[in-house]
């Protein structure tokens, strides 16, 4: 990451949405002396991501969703009877499963797992790919979020097939209001048939941070 060129260093990086750990396999060679969190619920992912955990000793993985406060249990849809696939999803009531797969999956919130154990002094990196669940997760983090100083996260920038889930302006007001700018975009994808902007990886960087101090024109 460029950021990494630019001095940022975190001590913690937290992988929501891991499924098999690829990401952080990807993330641990730009950031090699961080400690890593990986949280998934599928139970088919979890016997990769535990062989990923022998690669250090700084790995750790936690097998729940990230939701918001208050919920314990959700249903997951996608990746076939057992989970396991990239695109299973959490659950919105009127949804169902039609033959994709469905399993119920223990929640939990980001504030539970890490808020008394992460640090402003650790510069925390938090990456979530929820597919579409992001914003339950982050309201489930108001404390940890004032230890964090990046966010990278996936996001939708219109309502996919009227599904109800955020879009990218709700990312952007909720994370300005919590002391997060717009920083970058890491990767952006479109509709094939028109070329309209779909989906997107972006990041969000915490207002004080130095990677915002500078904004000179060149």
């Amino acid at each position: 990451m460029l950021m990494r060129s630019y001095g940022y260093d975190p001590r913690v990086v937290i992988d929501g949405g891991a499924n098999v750990g690829t990401w952080t396999e990807m993330a641990r060679k730009i950031f090699p002396q961080a400690e890593f969190h990986l949280i998934e619920p599928q139970p088919a992912c979890a016997p990769k991501l535990r062989r990923v955990l022998q690669q250090a000793p700084r790995l750790h993985f936690h097998q729940f969703v990230l939701s918001e406060p208050g919920v314990t249990q959700v249903r997951m849809i996608g990746g076939g009877e057992k989970g396991g696939g990239t695109g299973a999803f959490v659950a919105k009531d009127h949804e169902v499963a039609n033959g994709s797969g469905e399993i119920e999956v223990p929640a939990t919130t980001l504030d539970t797992l890490l808020a008394d154990s992460v640090t402003r002094a650790d510069r925390a990196l938090l990456k979530l790919d929820l597919e579409g669940h992001e914003i339950p997760a982050l309201l489930g983090a108001a404390k940890l979020l004032e230890s964090v100083e990046v966010i990278l996260t996936e996001l939708q920038f219109y309502q996919i097939n009227d599904n109800g889930r955020a879009v990218f302006a709700d990312y952007l007001n909720f994370l300005r209001e919590r002391g997060f700018e717009l920083y970058d975009f890491a990767c952006l994808s479109q509709r094939p048939r028109d070329m309209r902007l779909r989906m997107g990886d972006v990041i969000f960087v915490r207002r004080d941070s130095v990677l915002l101090a500078d904004r000179s024109w060149e």
